[in-house]
């Protein structure tokens, strides 16, 4: 029933988005942004928009194009080719490599897209669509071909790497691939590896039935790609603990694989979920300081009645305004019908428990949209001569012809935001707010990596 009324919904969107298409077809869309209070952007329009399903936002091209005039340009435009595919996780070479090997597929799709299904195949199969259709009109026309199709170099699990880069942890950066490696480091599969070796070293006799039977269910990066991708962001033990729940739930229910544990399921999702958050811990031990230390500011704060704020890197002001709310009932009459619903409505006090809940993952936020990377990438580029963005929080996209230039300014701002001790910063800011009675704890000790290195780094964004 409820796939059912998903599929609904979803077929009212696609409907309008097909209307829309019609209508604008071959017209310049312009898209007015607004921010939201922590400087993250969002396209005002709905449904057709750059943030919008994979199968809205790949319908939308650069209005002015630029040539694909060199091999690295066309390498961009390849390894885009091979992201979309689902490739994104091997090396660049190893991506180029991948689009030769299979150019006979891609012109068959670009040339019979309804003939030659395969593309419905790929991870991103709307965007894999496009993809082959200018990787085909390239190979066609050759170098000078303008391309207008948007290329996008993505973040490893962002609010990870933010926290690497905050406490100069080299064990979390690495993981994210802040720091250089050969291949890209996959976040999630090396939890995962974590969460299996701590099953493996299992020697409670209470629980080494539970750890014999995970790992014989098996563990992937899957797994724990929610409760790792969340952590940056606030999240805690419980929601770790649903999300295994939901994971298991769905292989039992979805893919109809058969439970090892004879109708039990608290328990074992308990015990792994213990086990993942223990991996989560060592892998990326940052992100929890982090975000206690956070937290431990916010509830300094709550005592002393004071709302945080702070201005990031580029001067954007963040005010973290949550307040209890009360229920106001509110009575409608249409016709000889009065239906009464409850408002909620917003009283002035603080709600600490928001504010507590909330303050690392505005942090992290802050920090990443414009008043941070985001912004002062964008200023940076205009150096470097791009004129074409496109941005979904942390990936950023432009054209083939102007990808290597993002790639380099892009790990230039980092280096100029992150070199700074941004912590001690955001301490000073909260601590002018403070009574004078009141003490913030000392930033977290740093570890010793080099921020700089990141410069070196092919798979930082990639």
């Amino acid at each position: 029933y409820f796939e059912i009324e998903k599929q609904t919904s979803r077929r009212l969107q696609v409907s309008k988005l097909l209307y829309l298409c019609d209508k604008f077809q071959g017209n310049t869309l312009y898209f007015p942004r607004q921010l939201d209070f922590r400087g993250r952007e969002y396209p005002v329009p709905y449904y057709l928009q750059p943030q919008g399903p994979e199968w809205a936002s790949a319908l939308l091209l650069f209005r002015d194009g630029t040539p694909i005039n060199d091999k690295v340009a066309a390498e961009w435009l390849a390894i885009h080719v091979a992201n979309c595919w689902g490739e994104d996780k091997s090396s660049y070479g190893d991506r180029v490599a991948w689009v030769q090997k299979h150019q006979s597929m891609i012109g068959h799709i670009a040339s019979d897209a309804r003939g030659c299904l395969e593309w419905t195949k790929a991870d991103k199969p709307w965007k894999f669509l496009a993809a082959c259709m200018e990787w085909d009109a390239f190979r066609r026309k050759g170098y000078g071909y303008v391309s207008h199709l948007p290329v996008t170099q993505d973040a490893t699990t962002q609010g990870l790497q933010i926290y690497s880069m905050l406490l100069r942890d080299p064990v979390a950066g690495m993981a994210t691939n802040v720091l250089p490696r050969d291949k890209p480091s996959d976040i999630y599969s090396e939890v995962a590896d974590m969460t299996v070796s701590l099953l493996k070293q299992e020697t409670r006799p209470e629980f080494t039935d539970y750890a014999t039977k995970w790992l014989a269910f098996g563990i992937d990066r899957k797994t724990t790609k929610r409760q790792t991708m969340t952590l940056p962001y606030g999240s805690t033990f419980f929601s770790c603990r649903e999300y295994t729940a939901e994971w298991f739930y769905e292989q039992t229910r979805k893919y109809k694989r058969v439970s090892p544990f004879d109708g039990e399921t608290y328990k074992p999702c308990n015990y792994l979920a213990e086990m993942i958050w223990e991996a989560i811990n060592r892998v990326v031990r940052s992100a929890r300081v982090g975000m206690d230390w956070f937290q431990e500011i916010a509830d300094i704060c709550i005592k002393n009645k004071v709302s945080p704020k702070w201005w990031t890197p580029q001067g954007f002001l963040v005010d973290m305004q949550y307040e209890q709310s009360t229920s106001v009932p509110i009575k409608t009459a249409i016709g000889r019908t009065i239906r009464q619903h409850l408002v909620r409505i917003g009283n002035g006090k603080m709600d600490g428990r928001k504010t507590h809940n909330g303050i690392a993952a505005n942090v992290i936020h802050s920090f990443d949209g414009i008043g941070g990377l985001l912004g002062l990438t964008i200023n940076s580029g205009k150096n470097f001569g791009i004129k074409n963005w496109i941005t979904v929080h942390d990936s950023y996209g432009t054209t083939a012809g102007e990808s290597q230039a993002l790639y380099e300014c892009l790990r230039q701002a980092t280096v100029a935001m992150f070199s700074e001790n941004l912590l001690e910063i955001f301490r000073s800011q909260i601590q002018s707010m403070l009574p004078s009675t009141s003490s913030l704890p000392e930033v977290p000790p740093l570890g010793d990596m080099d921020i700089t290195e990141v410069l070196k780094s092919n798979y930082y964004f990639s």
